[in-house]
């Protein structure tokens, strides 16, 4: 509501946007006939342009604006958000100060294509691009999104990287404390980091562990896909390892939250051991490349053991392992006979 008000000899006009009280001079001396026309033609006016956002709630077309929205979503609906916000932010630095709507395609496509990545890799910049400029579209700041379509050319194959066997025997056998039980469960299990560190003691029945959550970065969540919640057979020795931690702990790993806080005792046992340096995520590449290598599973068992949503996932990481030659049928081999 917009009232009249006077101050003096002066009419002012007195009004609230946001919770937030204003009382503007009209300049009008205090008549009947300015009050008239006041509440004719200058209180619908100002009615119409704050209800329309035109004045005090002016909204930005700076790229930053767009990208806070984004950003706002990702954090309430996305699991990997505190994984990804070192990604996003990349994109706000680089685009936050320019004018959404002087952003061309050229200026993204050059972005994208600079980036000193694997195309592979380029995927979360360039689905942050086209979520920030969704958005300016919905708000018709813009009326095409200059990144639609954009394509990347399709890189080969993942090239998968895994320990030998005999690295796997050295590493446990020179790894202590954490990380050496820590180990033990990742080259036995193929478990995912964060679903290693989500474990507690509830979830291990006898020699089966129950996986329903995961643990990172001051995040406890539901697994990756719905075929990540599933059982694991695990040996003895293994469970044997586990019941050296302390039970009297909720979770196996106590308050170790994200395997980035492994980083520097597993770094030190690579450079200890004088192993080549792989990522802390290449137990779960050998696990599955051993069994793969083994026969110890076929594709669709190995799929349901990693949690991958399909074993066309897993295909993609472990073709390479898969090839005809291995596959022998035999000289007189006929399918219809």
């Amino acid at each position: 509501m917009i009232n009249i008000v006077t101050r003096g000899k002066y009419l002012y006009l007195d009004y609230h946007i946001n919770n937030k009280r204003y009382k503007k001079t009209t300049k009008f001396i205090n008549n009947s006939s300015n009050i008239k026309y006041l509440k004719k033609s200058v209180i619908p006016e100002l009615q119409r342009k704050i209800l329309s956002g035109e004045i005090f709630n002016k909204k930005s077309n700076k790229f930053s604006y767009y990208f806070n929205i984004f950003l706002k979503h990702k954090e309430e609906h996305i699991k990997a958000f505190t994984t990804r916000l070192p990604y996003y932010n990349r994109v706000n630095h680089k685009f936050g100060d320019y004018d959404i709507d002087n952003i061309t395609r050229f200026e993204l496509k050059e972005y994208l294509f600079n980036l000193d990545m694997k195309n592979t890799s380029k995927g979360v910049y360039r689905s942050c691009l086209k979520e920030i400029f969704d958005y300016a579209l919905d708000d018709n700041i813009i009326s095409v999104n200059p990144i639609l379509n954009f394509s990347f050319k399709k890189s080969e194959n993942i090239e998968v990287q895994f320990f030998t066997k005999d690295e796997v025997n050295i590493l446990l056998k020179k790894s202590t404390g954490i990380i050496h039980i820590y180990l033990h469960i990742a080259f036995n299990t193929g478990l995912r980091p964060e679903e290693i560190l989500g474990l507690k003691f509830s979830d291990i029945n006898n020699n089966i562990i129950t996986i329903q959550r995961v643990r990172t970065k001051f995040r406890i969540d539901t697994p990756k896909t719905k075929n990540s919640y599933r059982k694991i057979h695990i040996s003895d020795f293994v469970l044997k390892k586990i019941n050296e931690l302390n039970k009297y702990n909720e979770f196996l790993f106590f308050n170790l939250d994200d395997s980035s806080r492994l980083r520097y005792q597993y770094k030190k046992l690579l450079n200890d051991t004088n192993i080549k340096h792989r990522k802390l995520s290449s137990t779960r590449h050998t696990y599955a490349t051993l069994m793969l290598k083994n026969k110890l599973v076929s594709l669709n068992e190995l799929s349901g053991l990693l949690g991958h949503s399909s074993p066309r996932v897993t295909l993609t990481y472990y073709a390479s392992i898969i090839k005809a030659e291995e596959v022998n049928l035999g000289k007189n081999f006929n399918l219809y006979k």
